[in-house]
């Protein structure tokens, strides 16, 4: 027979008290080591009850229990640390805002303060829906848990809006940028990077030296879930990289120009892009993730297998590398220009 865990009355079962503890040691302990103690719990618990006392003790620090338990399971689930930073920050802030034990938000207090980010900080219908997909993740994994009886977004709908056309780069805007750089050796590299890999910014900035076979023209790069893949580089990339990495055979791949030169952030790689995209008089809004959706659009245009290039994406699915296949003004002009024109 399961035994069960008793906090105040409230019977729990051993699955919480692991959310618990494994929340405190998350950010102490790697993943394996988490993985050993959650097996060893799970054999342990089956033979004991477990109450919780009450210490009487208070504290002035805001605490919320209930998020740092699910932002440990993030960590234990592999989640990349950008995402968890963004799950904490606006859970966070809905739970000051509602003010209320999360036993006792409603649908009605998150739609207020989804309501009150659209109207103060002026986000956009998408990034309101998505931070609805937040709060929804949230409620769902207290509910399965036990700690609130009725999920608050039960009647909270999705955001509609109209998902934005995102076209690539054409050839004569990459040739733009590319002179752009100009003499710039780290802009060259880390514009022919993006081009040729099709990376993730986070892969880029985890990318390291010891990864990175310049010989054989590939390096082993992280991706989401912790997944390691090959991705490769063109000739151009490879130039640029030689130029710029000179001796360096370890530590980050593309580091800041000032003292003591670490490697570069997500937000410092994204501001070098947009840069060379002004400097290239180019109007629409260039960064990182559309030089990856610029790479997997050439790569399909080109004729490039779908399996091939999810595997290159480092994509879970073909079905999230097919959306680069839908027909755009980018594709029928590159279609045009092979077929069609003079």
């Amino acid at each position: 027979m399961k035994h069960q865990i008793k906090e105040g009355g409230i019977i729990l079962d051993e699955v919480r008290l692991k959310d618990e503890l494994m929340a405190r040691l998350a950010n102490e302990l790697d993943r394996p080591a988490l993985q050993v103690i959650d097996g060893a719990l799970s054999a342990v618990l089956r033979n004991y009850e477990v109450e919780k006392r009450e210490t009487g003790l208070s504290t002035d620090v805001i605490s919320f229990p209930e998020l740092e338990i699910f932002i440990g399971k993030m960590r234990f689930d592999n989640y990349s640390s950008s995402t968890i930073n963004q799950y904490q920050r606006f859970l966070t802030d809905l739970l000051i805002y509602v003010g209320k034990p999360v036993q006792d938000i409603t649908g009605e207090d998150v739609v207020e303060c989804l309501n009150y980010y659209e109207q103060v900080r002026q986000i956009s219908a998408s990034t309101k829906d998505h931070k609805r997909r937040i709060a929804s993740s949230f409620f769902a994994f207290l509910h399965d848990r036990g700690y609130i009886r009725k999920n608050p977004m039960a009647t909270v709908d999705t955001i509609k809006y109209v998902a934005e056309v995102r076209e690539a780069l054409s050839p004569r805007e990459m040739e733009k940028m590319r002179i752009a750089c100009g003499e710039n050796i780290r802009d060259n590299a880390v514009l022919e990077l993006f081009l040729a890999t099709g990376c993730r910014v986070s892969e880029v900035v985890n990318m390291r030296l010891e990864n990175l076979d310049l010989q054989a023209g590939y390096v082993k790069v992280i991706g989401k879930g912790q997944k390691e893949r090959i991705v490769f580089f063109s000739d151009r990339a490879l130039e640029y990289l030689e130029q710029y990495l000179g001796d360096r055979r370890a530590g980050a791949v593309i580091l800041s120009s000032r003292a003591p030169h670490q490697g570069l952030k997500k937000n410092a790689l994204e501001n070098i892009i947009r840069r060379i995209a002004i400097r290239a008089g180019i109007s629409k809004r260039v960064f990182p993730h559309l030089l990856r959706h610029t790479f997997a659009t050439r790569a399909l245009n080109k004729g490039m297998p779908l399996p091939t290039l999810s595997d290159l994406m480092g994509h879970s699915s073909v079905e999230t590398t097919r959306i680069y296949a839908k027909n755009g003004a980018g594709k029928m002009k590159y279609e045009y220009d092979m077929y069609a024109a003079g």
